[in-house]
């Protein structure tokens, strides 16, 4: 996923805007938040945006679980930017995030990249 070549953000981008289906609003915010995340350091700033759209999203909708992957896409951007104090602070939301909603296998998951962090 790093550093492809030949993504077609603008239709991306246009698939969002057109998107009429409210359910999958913050999940497409969310994708392209992580895909530019992922296509190079260029587009962090847009990335953050994208991942902070989807945040607000899904605590609107109450999407709890889709609200820890947030996070948790939150602080891998925090990590790559080397901010490690906003890393760590998003991967704790996430996983009291995935506490409460019982997604074990994802809070320790983030568990294990919390401590790696540390």
């Amino acid at each position: 996923m790093k550093n492809q070549n030949g993504i077609d953000l603008e239709s991306l981008y246009a698939f969002a805007s057109n998107n009429k289906v409210r359910v999958w609003k913050g999940w497409i915010q969310q994708y392209i938040g992580e895909i530019l995340l992922n296509i190079d350091n260029q587009h962090m700033n847009e990335a953050e945006g994208w991942i902070t759209k989807a945040i607000e999203t899904h605590i609107r909708d109450d999407m709890m679980f889709h609200l820890g992957k947030d996070y948790a896409l939150y602080a891998e951007l925090f990590k790559r930017k080397g901010d490690i104090p906003k890393a760590k602070e998003n991967l704790r939301k996430a996983i009291e995030i995935y506490k409460e909603c019982g997604a074990d296998g994802w809070m320790k998951k983030a568990e294990k990249e919390l401590v790696v962090l540390s």
